[in-house]
C-alpha cells in the first residue's frame, strides 16, 4: 500500500481543484500549482520524508 504524506495529499487536492477551474489557461494552472506545491513541500512532510524520519 502506498503511503501519502500531508504534502502529497495537499498537492493532489490543489491539482484537482485547478483542473476544475475552466477560466484558467494551462500555463496559469501550471504556474499556480508549481508555486503552491513548492510552498506546501516547504512546510509539510511528504511520504518520502516520513520514511526517512521513522
Amino acid at each position: 500500500m502506498k503511503k501519502y504524506g500531508q504534502a502529497d495529499v495537499m498537492c493532489a487536492v490543489i491539482h484537482m481543484f485547478l483542473e476544475s477551474q475552466k477560466n484558467l489557461t494551462v500555463e496559469q494552472k501550471k504556474d499556480i500549482e508549481d508555486k503552491c506545491c513548492e510552498d506546501v513541500m516547504d512546510n509539510y512532510p511528504s511520504a518520502a520524508e516520513w520514511e526517512v524520519n521513522i
